[in-house]
């Protein structure tokens, strides 16, 4: 009977008190990847909307000040910073993001935040939101490049399995560790002192008997940088030394050291009673092997066994030709003579000027044998036998051409001397004629005078004497 009376009055209680029901809720999150940045650069900011309950529908409002910043891209269909969207399922989200993309207007700090919003869930019951905003701060170039950090300092420096000389210590900046003859590769391992800063030069690297020297690079986030010498000496019990001028090298010993050249063929030779790697060939007559300079680099040199003499080896690879390019006594008239610089490498050279896109050097074709002049073009770095059968031929013509200019030229000046002559002639018959009119208007003239002459004494004659009584003096009849 008691029984039954607790449960009647725990059904009076469950009808006669309210059922409470907690709303659903989310959260509003304002992020971005920097809360720095220069002033006139742009910021991305992201505002996530999520719930652990489904979202039918919102609307909310992203508040800036526009001072500070000017919004200059979104991802919300508004094209504004108003984000809206309506229910278009049962089932609802449970988050949405939306991007905004600002440029900076001045220095400061401000603040964005959401702070209009009505979220409802998808059984359309408003839900309860927590919104947090971001402050952005806005700086100068010359204030975020002062905050940079200037750690280039190491935090430790070790070779995988082996020990460096001397400890490391972030202000020593040399050291040296010695391997084994047989070691072809070291693991360098570097960590720098500042998440800030990058390093260079560690890992896994390479090494080959004798001396092998390694920088280590730190740059801090300021852009200094500091450099950690690492020199790695592979054993070598009984080194074979080589000087070339002022150079001191080292003949390598392992074949898996040597750079490989086109149409060679693997072979040995006794140095020092060392059988020593080495390439051949028939076509060029050479004995390639390798030398190694103090700081680990490693090529090829022509070895003359008869002379025991060393002469650096530089193959030019040019399209689908490998030349050995060589000294000749040949010399090519019309010719500039000099040096140009192919894949690094100076060659003796001819050329027209120095702004010449061409020019000819004389090699070996180490694929064929052949021996002569190469024509190389600078702005295609491609080569070419030579071949100046042409210019033979045009130099032919030239001369041909020559001949005949001197020949018309010539022709020409017997012409003009005839012409001149022959004007001269013309004039001096011209003068004679001339003359000979001026002779006969004279003559004439003469006549005329004679004739003259004649009348006057023929009329002296005719007049009769009349006598001046007077006078006594004759006179002449008027």
């Amino acid at each position: 009977m008691k029984k039954i009376k607790f449960l009647l009055i725990s059904l009076l209680i469950l009808i006669v008190l309210p059922i409470s029901v907690n709303a659903a809720s989310g959260t509003i999150k304002v992020t971005s990847r920097t809360n720095q940045v220069v002033v006139g650069n742009q910021i991305t900011l992201t505002v996530t909307l999520s719930s652990s309950t489904p979202i039918g529908s919102w609307e909310m409002n992203l508040d800036y000040d526009k001072n500070y910043l000017e919004l200059v891209g979104t991802s919300s269909d508004s094209g504004s910073s108003r984000m809206a969207s309506v229910m278009q399922s049962t089932t609802g989200v449970t988050s949405k993001s939306y991007t905004f993309t600002f440029r900076t207007k001045k220095t400061g700090s401000t603040i964005l935040k959401v702070g209009t919003y009505d979220i409802y869930a998808v059984d359309e019951s408003q839900m309860s939101i927590s919104s947090t905003g971001r402050t952005i701060r806005i700086i100068t170039q010359e204030e975020l490049e002062a905050s940079y950090s200037k750690d280039n300092d190491l935090k430790s420096l070790s070779v995988e399995g082996f020990e460096i000389t001397p400890e490391f210590d972030k202000d020593v900046t040399e050291y040296s560790v010695v391997v084994p003859e047989n070691t072809a590769e070291i693991t360098i391992n570097a960590e720098e002192n500042d998440n800030a800063a990058t390093v260079t030069g560690a890992g896994t690297q390479t090494v080959t008997q004798g001396t092998n020297t390694f920088q280590i690079v730190v740059r801090a986030e300021n852009g200094s940088e500091k450099t950690y010498n690492l020199t790695v000496e592979v054993k070598d019990a009984n080194p074979i030394n080589v000087t070339i001028g002022d150079e001191n090298l080292t003949v390598v010993k392992i074949k898996d050291y040597l750079p490989v050249p086109n149409a060679y063929q693997e072979t040995t030779v006794n140095i020092n009673d060392f059988e020593i790697p080495a390439y051949t060939s028939e076509l060029t007559g050479f004995t390639l092997v390798g030398l190694k300079d103090a700081s680990g680099n490693i090529a090829l040199y022509i070895y003359d066994s008869n002379a025991n003499t060393y002469k650096i080896y530089n193959e030019l690879k040019l399209n689908n030709l490998t030349i050995y390019p060589t000294n000749t006594d040949k010399v090519l008239d019309g010719y500039k003579s000099g040096t140009i610089t192919i894949n690094d490498v100076d060659v003796n050279a001819y050329y027209v000027n120095d702004d010449s896109r061409f020019a000819i050097f004389y090699g070996i074709n180490v694929e064929t044998g052949e021996e002569g002049f190469f024509k190389y073009d600078k702005d295609n770095q491609t080569a070419i036998k030579y071949d100046d059968e042409m210019l033979n031929v045009l130099n032919e013509k030239i001369t041909l051409y020559t001949y005949i200019i001197f020949g018309f030229i010539g022709l020409f000046v017997l012409m003009f001397i005839i012409l001149i002559c022959a004007l001269k002639g013309k004039k001096k018959h011209k003068n004679k004629e001339i003359k000979e009119k001026k002779d006969n208007i004279k003559e004439i003239k003469e006549e005329k005078k004679d004739i003259v002459v004649e009348k006057e004494n023929s009329k002296t004659k005719q007049q009769p004497i009349v006598y001046d009584n007077v006078n006594n003096k004759k006179k002449k009849k008027k």
